[in-house]
């Protein structure tokens, strides 16, 4: 379901519900659907005139969408443009997801297979990741992942390269737990630089890991005992999960 079709979709289940529509509610959606069909943004008197606005009940509605981060300008007075917070109000829909698990079920059995380790894909779902399938190793000493399992995506490295890879995801993130991303900030600014986050040791005594994105909303991590997955072997499984991303990627299309 695209943008659109979900805030159309609101408003109407709304009006079916009730009987009627909060004035005030269905123009805030219908500014947000008008700049769902502008990816590269729209300004003020393009939305105000559209809508039938006057430009001030505009401007206050589109501050306060954008006060709740709904809505983006890269500086006052530029065009408005969605960021990522609607999509993350919903995980993917089933068809989706196992489109995704499908396609990436492969490299996390060729990748736990040369590592040795358990290998699981993870999905953004707010401010948490979702673990929704996994190889376990097959080594009597290993990290049992089980799908179904939710984390904070502050304080692992799969939710450090989610972070990496959505700046929209990272500023909601920092806004609602300024002292726990000033923790991990320099982790996240790694994964960014890198392509890849680390655990060494230090998010569960005896556990090291590593985490590729697949998209801003899914990404893979190996993880195992520290004293077999060394700094330099993280490093080389994390460039074997993404030769093994590019070798199933779809052609001309996205991901998701």
């Amino acid at each position: 379901m695209s943008n659109t079709d979900l805030l159309s979709f609101s408003i109407m289940e709304l009006q079916s519900s009730s009987g009627r529509v909060v004035q005030s509610v269905q123009r805030a959606f219908d500014l947000l659907e008008r700049i769902a069909l502008q990816p590269e943004g729209t300004r003020l008197s393009e939305l105000a005139d559209g809508a039938g606005l006057n430009r001030s009940t505009a401007h206050n509605l589109l501050a306060s969408l954008e006060e709740l981060g709904y809505i983006t300008q890269d500086k006052k007075g530029a065009a408005y443009r969605l960021t990522g917070k609607v999509n993350r109000l919903q995980r993917l829909d089933a068809q989706a997801e196992q489109a995704l698990r499908a396609r990436i079920r492969p490299v996390l059995q060729s990748v736990s297979a040369a590592s040795g380790e358990s290998t699981f894909l993870a999905l953004v779902t707010g401010h948490d990741y979702l673990c929704v399938d996994a190889v376990q190793s097959n080594k009597p000493l290993h990290l049992a992942v089980r799908p179904g399992e939710r984390k904070s995506l502050l304080g692992e490295a799969l939710g450090h390269v989610l972070l990496a890879a959505d700046s929209d995801l990272a500023a909601s993130v920092r806004g609602d737990d300024p002292k726990s991303w000033d923790r991990h900030e320099r982790e996240i600014a790694d994964a960014a630089r890198q392509g890849f986050a680390l655990d060494m040791d230090s998010q569960r005594e005896g556990i090291s890991c590593v985490a590729v994105a697949v998209t801003p909303r899914a990404a893979i991590a190996v993880a195992g005992p520290t004293g077999r997955l060394p700094k330099e072997r993280l490093i080389t499984i994390g460039k074997r999960i993404r030769l093994e991303l590019n070798a199933v990627r779809p052609a001309n299309q996205e991901w998701l």
